[in-house]
């Protein structure tokens, strides 16, 4: 809010070094002389609370932490309970309510792991992963942060799996005797110096257990719908994206009186690794439902024409270019899946829309290590959109290609049967 109100005022020359110096200048001191203190009292007051409800019943508190304890943690006012519990193991040699929470990062990581499986999203899959292995040692806020609480509802699921958690553990009467690590590193400052590894030690462990289980299973069965509503509204773009491409392509390429064209060949735009459309980890590439083709994983951020003829479409952010060869052939070859989100950064599109090219000529260059770098995949799907009108579209490599090297086989009518079909009075 403060660095808002900044910008409004101070001039532009001097935002760069104004803006974050003034905004520190009120926040630090702020912070220092009440949010501080005002966060320290409310952290000591619910750990007073809770101790207050574990003298009445430890279950109860236990589901109350455990629900509640990610909550505490997003607004800081955790540290209150460490300051009761390191008091308590001063006074009575343990504490019985921070052990409390201990269910909530593996109720947190069940429901990032079930996420992880659930979502389509590459870049969520590479936040999620290293999320899941930090909550499993109890750092939970890049689960947090940045998986379950942008999304509400899995962050929600996973407060009711740590509550259930945190019931358990009331109900084994579990207590910490040391300030340990979190997460699985927490389970041997819960063994006692006289009574060593009792129930209460297999308790804990039961308890983080069925956290972790009932996290995942709440997510399985309740939470797949909010995984990937902003991806979903992203690539229903870039299914329209792709269509209007497909269209613009259509619509450029003059119509033909033949039943099949003529049949022709494609050489390879990119240097790089072959890939089977149908493992393009997007759908509407890799069902075929854009047509026939083929996808290569590029090591050479240059594109080139795969054929002899004209360009029919450039998209404005460089990512994508349409062809239609001199035997017909319409072709569409998006650089990246959602790499339309760059907004052209990485892209220098070489060519413009109605130039006749000749197979090998360079189209695009794009830096693969920025648009990796951005969180985006190159893999380069070349699509024949018009595969309809041939009897059969063939992949004739495998493995590695060079630009120019015989990729795709267009199998349609013979120059004498497209003479032919164009001409009826002649047959």
């Amino acid at each position: 809010m403060i660095e808002k109100w900044c910008k409004k005022w101070i001039p532009t020359v001097v935002k760069t070094f104004l803006v974050p110096f003034v905004t520190l200048l009120i926040v630090v001191p702020l912070t220092f002389l009440i949010i501080g203190p005002i966060a320290t009292w409310i952290g000591n007051a619910l750990a007073a609370m809770t101790s207050a409800i574990y003298g009445f019943s430890p279950v109860l508190a236990g589901v109350l932490l455990g629900v509640f304890w990610q909550v505490f943690v997003i607004f800081g006012v955790h540290w209150g309970f460490v300051a009761v519990m390191m008091s308590n193991v001063a006074a009575m040699g343990y504490d019985q309510i921070l052990g409390l929470s201990l269910g909530a990062s593996f109720a947190q990581i069940g429901v990032v792991l079930a996420i992880l499986l659930q979502t389509k999203d590459q870049k969520l899959k590479g936040i999620a992963l290293p999320a899941f292995i930090s909550g499993i040692f109890g750092v939970t806020e890049p689960a947090i942060y940045g998986v379950t609480l942008p999304r509400k509802k899995p962050f929600i699921l996973s407060c009711i799996a740590a509550g259930v958690g945190g019931g358990l553990i009331g109900f084994f009467g579990t207590r910490m005797y040391m300030m340990g690590g979190m997460g699985i590193f927490s389970i041997p400052a819960t063994i006692g110096p006289k009574s060593g590894v009792d129930m209460s030690v297999y308790g804990l462990m039961i308890a983080m257990a069925v956290s972790f289980v009932l996290g995942f299973v709440l997510q399985i069965a309740l939470g797949k719908k909010s995984v990937d509503a902003d991806y979903d509204e992203k690539q229903a773009k870039a299914v329209q994206e792709v269509a209007n491409q497909a269209d613009v392509i259509a619509k450029a390429a003059p119509a033909s009186n033949t039943d099949l064209n003529v049949s022709t060949e494609l050489v390879s735009p990119l240097d790089g690794e072959l890939l089977p459309l149908s493992e393009v980890k997007d759908e509407v590439f890799s069902s075929g439902a854009m047509g026939e083709g083929v996808a290569i994983e590029p090591s050479q951020g240059v594109l080139h024409a795969p054929a002899d003829g004209r360009v029919v479409m450039t998209s404005p952010t460089g990512h994508a270019i349409g062809m239609k060869t001199k035997d017909g052939a319409e072709i569409l070859m998006h650089i990246g899946m959602d790499t339309v989100n760059l907004q052209g950064k990485g892209f220098e599109t070489l060519v413009d829309k109605g130039d006749e090219v000749k197979a090998g000529d360079e189209l695009v260059k794009f830096d693969i290590d920025e648009i990796h770098s951005a969180g985006y995949i190159v893999t380069t799907p070349i699509v024949v959109t018009n595969s309809k009108d041939y009897e059969k579209v063939s992949v004739v490599c495998q493995g590695e290609v060079k630009v120019g090297q015989e990729i795709l086989d267009l199998e349609g009518a013979t120059e004498k049967e497209a003479s032919t079909n164009e001409n009826p009075q002649m047959a």
